[in-house]
């Protein structure tokens, strides 16, 4: 699979004491729909910057379309669009006049670029109501409208669904797929709302103080994160039988008396009545698992163990 973006141990130093990214690695594949995760002041916004060569690193390498992104290969954002903090229209002019505008500083010539972007984020028919008044998931589509005028092979959205409500968030993320899929758009998206992000995102990347704690495609997530029943007893081998029994064979034995049990088609409740019918003396029964939020509450609270026993 090509790579499409690629960061080698940046670092952006805007001080001595304020560092905002550190030794940061991150690999976008083409295709990829990568969410980006991470608290405010993890460094997001700022590596999305120096992907578009807004702000300059301070070490380290990155490349686009597999040439280095510097001064000789400009030509390589021009296969980019972006929406960094907040969407570039003029509030004064109408939907159409803005890309009509923004066609003629990019020389898009072609004949209803204009009215074909519009009609595919869904803002066709606003007429003369001018961007100033939009509300402000329409102003989120306003921003792709322009960000995707050129076609690019990459799109990086700095927290387009932020501040939305719900149904603009499902509109966006619907307008996002469509674009992954039918024009075959590489996106790197940050995001708060990582309930939104996991049915968005083919990958993730888990970033805080700067540093890429890690990347996890959404099959790798999946796979650790499984839901699963967790159950704890004073008998192990009576339950570890008792599983078997019941057909129950995909489980794991956590501890001395603890048992989580995968795939299970039964409701707890079914489960507990059989093991408490077979003789297990069942101390604990629960449904168990980890979302995206909690997953990366637990690789911050690993990497400051990891950090607390190096020091």
């Amino acid at each position: 699979m090509d790579v499409v973006l690629q960061a080698q141990n940046v670092t952006k130093q805007f001080s001595q004491h304020q560092t905002a990214l550190d030794d940061l690695n991150l690999t976008l594949h083409q295709g990829d729909i990568y969410g980006l995760v991470g608290r405010n002041g993890a460094g997001k916004t700022t590596l999305l910057k120096t992907f578009l060569q807004l702000i300059a690193p301070t070490s380290g390498t990155i490349t686009l379309f597999g040439q280095p992104v510097d001064q000789a290969h400009v030509a390589s954002l021009q296969r980019v669009g972006s929406i960094i903090e907040t969407p570039s229209a003029f509030g004064e002019l109408t939907a159409l006049q803005n890309v009509r505008y923004f066609c003629l500083a990019q020389g898009i010539v072609t004949p209803h670029a204009a009215e074909d972007s519009l009609q595919f984020v869904g803002l066709a028919d606003t007429g003369k109501k001018k961007v100033k008044h939009f509300s402000l998931g329409m102003k989120q589509k306003m921003g792709l409208a322009l960000a995707t005028l050129k076609k690019p092979d990459l799109l990086l959205l700095d927290e387009p669904i932020n501040g939305l409500d719900p149904i603009a968030i499902a509109e966006f993320r619907q307008l996002l797929l469509k674009l992954n899929r039918e024009q075959n758009t590489t996106i790197l998206i940050s995001s708060h709302i990582l309930d939104e992000l996991f049915h968005l995102a083919t990958r993730f990347g888990f970033i805080d103080h700067g540093h890429m704690v890690r990347e996890v495609t959404k099959r790798e997530f999946t796979a650790e994160t499984a839901q699963y029943i967790r159950i704890t007893t004073e008998d192990m081998p009576a339950l570890t039988r008792a599983l078997a029994d019941l057909h129950l064979n995909s489980f794991k034995v956590i501890s001395a008396n603890e048992v989580h049990v995968f795939n299970a088609q039964q409701p707890i409740s079914v489960i507990n009545h059989a093991l408490v019918s077979a003789d297990v003396p069942v101390t604990g029964i629960s449904q168990a698992g980890q979302n995206l939020e909690n997953y990366f509450k637990t690789l911050l609270r690993e990497e400051k163990k990891e950090v607390r026993q190096d020091a």
